[in-house]
């Protein structure tokens, strides 16, 4: 098995990370759960003699909660690497719970399950235990009447069938899907999660990697090679050393295509936001799930270009109204990056906007959805 405690301590001296007690605290209480997972790969009695003998605690859950960069999915995914089970998986809770709706709509389809939601939930369950006996969520939060209803019962039936289960989330369990639709309805999942999971606050008030973000620099004039190569030491800095991957975000029928992202991080080229058909209703949609945005290789403007000049107005506000993040490349600095007339009286606003961005005190601040 390989030691979880180690890796941290690891990462500590070589200054990848910094040293905090509340992920001291949580990876020593994570060792514990990864040693309940000794012998997972046997078969028969010596498989249960194993679970008997190692899984010390009744609780084979962690929920950890707290504000932005404090390190909860850093300290998730050292736990996840380093459990040595086939049958584990990772997912951000959003991707899940739009899986767990297609097989909902597929099963209604095929009139498969005759007894109703109920019973295509544990048909549900049932899949999901086939192939996964961890199962580790990030970003964890409930927005949607849809999904309240369906988490008490879902859950219920992944907890029986053995299923462990970590999560991050910004807030405690008691303020999920709060002044929601029908919360009364809600309540029994939220007694669930209190019952079956060990509940860890990371109560820190320090974010580390806006922290991190304040010592970088974030206006690169012009895109060219070594702007690409330091954006893309951001994006991994921010994304805890991910790569990153495509996403696609289906928003009310349509789907907005992400080219790189990984945890709250996202980059997009100046064409991608803004050349092609994006609404305000669309930036919206991406503050609420990212918080970093890097947006490469932005031209300089004039009014042959208007309808991306006004996309990047209506951009540039979003993410200033709502504290994100912003990494930018440009062709020249914010004073200088508009050049036309029919723009000019918004645009002000937009450069003063570019500039506080860059600021120290901005870069402090906490995402509005956070």
């Amino acid at each position: 098995m390989n030691n979880l405690y180690a890796l941290y301590e690891a990462k500590l001296h070589s200054g990848i990370i910094r040293p905090d007690p509340d992920q001291r605290l949580a990876i020593q209480a994570l060792e514990e759960l990864q040693k309940s997972f000794i012998g997972a790969g046997a078969s028969g009695i010596w498989q249960i003699i194993c679970r008997v003998f190692s899984n010390k605690k009744k609780r084979r859950g962690y929920y950890f909660y707290g504000g932005v960069g404090r390190g909860k999915s850093m300290v998730m995914d050292l736990f996840f690497d380093t459990v040595e089970i086939k049958k584990k998986r990772r997912v951000h809770f959003h991707a899940f719970m739009l899986e767990v709706h297609d097989f909902l709509h597929a099963a209604r389809a095929e009139r498969k399950a005759r007894g109703g939601i109920d019973s295509n939930l544990l048909s549900c369950a049932e899949q999901i235990t086939k192939n996964t006996q961890l199962l580790c969520f990030d970003e964890f939060q409930v927005k949607d009447v849809a999904d309240a209803m369906i988490l008490g019962r879902l859950f219920t039936a992944l907890f029986e069938r053995g299923v462990s289960i970590v999560m991050t989330s910004n807030v405690a369990p008691n303020d999920l899907y709060a002044d929601g639709l029908q919360r009364d309805r809600f309540m029994p999942f939220i007694e669930l999660l209190n019952r079956e999971m060990n509940v860890f606050m990371f109560p820190g008030h320090v974010d580390y990697r806006l922290t991190r973000l304040s010592e970088q620099r974030t206006y690169f004039v012009p895109h060219n090679a070594l702007a690409e190569t330091e954006m893309d030491k951001i994006f991994r800095m921010m994304a805890d050393s991910r790569v990153g991957e495509p996403q696609d975000i289906a928003v009310k029928g349509r789907v907005i295509h992400v080219p790189r992202a990984a945890r709250d991080v996202s980059e997009f080229s100046f064409m991608e936001l803004c050349e092609q058909s994006k609404s305000a209703l669309d930036y919206l949609e991406l503050v609420k799930r990212f918080h970093v945005f890097l947006v490469k290789d932005v031209p300089q403007l004039d009014d042959q270009k208007r309808d991306a000049v006004s996309r990047f107005i209506t951009l540039i506000d979003t993410l200033y109204d709502h504290r994100a993040q912003l990494v930018i490349s440009a062709s020249a600095p914010p004073g200088q990056l508009y050049r036309g007339q029919e723009h000019a009286q918004a645009f002000e606003r937009t450069m003063s906007r570019l500039i506080e961005m860059q600021s120290r005190e901005y870069r402090s601040l906490q995402n509005e959805y956070v």
